[in-house]
């Protein structure tokens, strides 16, 4: 493995000596039609990127210029986000899905010089902003043939065919980054109000590279991984970088609905996905087994069920009893080892992160045989806060602080963290970070540490509901119980001001059957009968249409909007409350789940 020294990491240094080490090892594999993949040598990609590079440069791209792609995950991205760092230039990830009012947003506070884009929306979008900055759009794909047969008069579009046919001249190397020059903005998700930019330099980056190689150290050069998410994302550019400093390869998946139809066959080392993901990998097992022959489904149950009961004492601390231990072994290579392909022969574990992982899924995914390692990061601090291990790992926490992270407590259990990884101020503010008289930054999430160093979150200080009766309550693990129903999309819980709390919930498809409609009753009063009674919703109400990142009641990464939720459904609120409080209903043993039409 490359080593990397945060004083003098660099991006290009990185690329550089990686083609250098395995020049005719697979950098990437990217996926053909029928689902053939084709390799990219690392010697391959390193050309590329030079020549890239080349015509970047040719077209004006300058060090310290603030460069965004708005691409699907591709080879296209990884070449042009190496190219332009190469240059000195400040890459900018843009999800073309995003909403065009917060994307418009980004392109203003970054100071956006040039924008590259698959999506002819997004090159619209950003020539009407009219910004000093930008001096150039450039369009791929089919926005690039679009582009090429409309009028050739517009000075600031040009597609990329144009783009890598402008005369060439050797990069000065005065250009190179160094260790202290920036290497990307990127922006805070707005689930509270608006992105906010965050700059990190070349340093910062690597010095967050190490932590994530360190920890995944056992992926080698013969490693795997599947990049699926999208690359607007910082993590997953991340989990890209860490292929690249150990050599391992990494497969490019453009559309992330297909992930389910490639990861088996690309059999990654490390999985990485977001809570929602793994919560439908469970309900779609749960859906195939349930539609299974009766003698396969009742051998499935029982050896899970096995499975499940062997899990619990392991992770209560104690030792099963011989009898388990054995019918585990024989359950585990007989069905469960089978179940686990799904996912690939090679897999060590999964990791998760962004939003809490619900116990119930955490448990289920467990005692199947696979290992999901949460792990916990904020915008402010581009080092990881904390992670599980595969030799250090306590479900239902967050893991142990990453190397260059101190954390601490507050009184009132606010994390707070002090490092190097911690951002200097957020982009276009008048006024650096605020941090305490310390150094220590305070997130704004709720946590405590136990008694063997690990991390466990409660929620967001903002977040906080405080009810009628003076009760502070956390939503975060509420919500979490609620979603790790078999049928449920998101929850979202209410109750600020209110004697009690009442929960919006919504599916991915209408259920509009009755039949199906009790039994996912059943299933939410049985999961909510688990919380204590003042977590225990008074009502919940189905909306009759899933969560949108349109509405605004999504960040592009898939978060609530806890607020501007609660403001468009606010008559469904009121609702809940007169039914409940006018029958007097309020932590009623039978809770009432209403869905779309009044039945429930």
């Amino acid at each position: 493995m490359i080593a990397a020294d945060p004083s003098t990491w660099t991006l290009p240094a990185l690329l550089a000596a990686r083609v250098a080490e395995t020049p005719h090892a697979m950098a990437f594999m990217v996926e053909g039609e029928k689902g053939t993949w084709s390799g990219v040598t690392w010697s391959e990609f390193g050309a590329g990127v030079a020549n890239l590079r080349e015509a970047l440069h040719a077209a004006g791209l300058r060090r310290g210029d603030r460069l965004a792609i708005a691409m699907p995950v591709g080879l296209d991205w990884e070449t042009l986000h190496h190219a332009a760092v190469g240059l000195g230039a400040v890459v900018v990830g843009l999800d073309a899905h995003d909403r065009h009012d917060r994307l418009a947003d980004v392109m203003r506070q970054a100071g956006i010089a040039v924008v590259v884009t698959s999506d002819a929306g997004v090159a619209a979008l950003a020539q009407s902003l009219a910004l000093p900055s930008l001096r150039r759009v450039v369009l791929t794909g089919a926005a690039s043939s679009a582009a090429a047969a409309s009028s050739a008069a517009d000075t600031v579009a040009c597609t990329w065919a144009s783009l890598m046919a402008m005369p060439r001249a050797e990069v000065p190397e005065h250009l190179h980054p160094g260790a202290r020059d920036l290497l990307t903005i990127i922006f805070t998700s707005g689930t509270s109000g608006q992105p906010k930019g965050i700059a990190y330099t070349h340093g910062q980056v690597g010095l967050a590279l190490a932590g994530i190689c360190e920890t995944f150290a056992f992926v080698g050069a013969e490693g795997r991984l599947l990049c699926w998410l999208p690359l607007s994302n910082l993590f997953q550019r991340m989990v890209n970088l860490a292929g690249l400093q150990h050599g391992a390869t990494t497969y490019l998946l453009a559309d992330p609905r297909r992930v389910m139809d490639v990861v088996s066959t690309v059999s990654p080392d490390v999985f990485v996905g977001v809570p929602r993901f793994y919560e439908k990998l469970l309900d779609g097992l749960r859906s195939r087994v349930a539609g299974m022959p009766g003698p396969m489904r009742a051998l499935i149950n029982g050896a899970w069920g096995v499975a499940r009961r062997h899990h619990r004492q392991l992770a209560g601390g104690g030792r099963p009893a011989a009898w388990l231990r054995v019918a585990n072994s024989i359950a585990d290579a007989a069905v469960l080892s089978r179940i686990r392909q799904v996912m690939g022969r090679r897999l060590r574990c999964m990791v998760t992160g962004s939003a809490p992982m619900p116990r119930a899924v955490l448990e289920e995914l467990n005692a199947l045989g696979w290992t999901v390692l949460e792990a916990y990061g904020l915008s402010e601090n581009v080092v990881p806060m904390a992670m599980n291990r595969l030799d250090r790992c306590r479900p239902g926490s967050v893991g142990v602080p990453m190397a260059g992270n101190e954390i601490r407590i507050a009184e009132d259990g606010e994390v707070r963290v002090r490092g190097p990884g911690v951002f200097g101020g957020y982009l276009g503010a008048e006024s650096p970070a605020t941090l305490d008289a310390e150094g220590f930054y305070a997130t704004g999430d709720l946590g405590h540490f136990d008694a063997q160093g690990f991390l466990h979150l409660s929620g967001r200080k903002s977040d906080l509901i405080k009810t009628s009766t003076g009760r502070r309550v956390a939503p975060m693990g509420i919500e979490a119980v609620l979603q790790s129903v078999f049928g449920v999309d998101h929850a979202v819980v209410f109750g600020d001001g209110r004697p009690c709390l009442v929960a919006l919930c919504t599916t991915a498809e209408p259920v509009t059957d009755e039949a199906r409609q009790q039994a996912l009753a059943r299933r939410l009063r049985e999961a909510a009968a688990t919380l204590a009674p003042h977590d225990r919703p008074a009502a919940i109400a189905f909306l009759p249409a899933p969560f949108s990142i349109d509405a605004g009641e999504l960040t592009s990464n898939l978060k609530i909007c806890r607020r501007p939720i609660g403001m468009r459904h606010a008559a469904r609120i009121d609702q809940l409350y007169e039914q409940v409080l006018g029958r007097g209903d309020a932590g009623g043993s039978t809770i009432p789940v209403v869905f779309p039409g009044g039945r429930g």
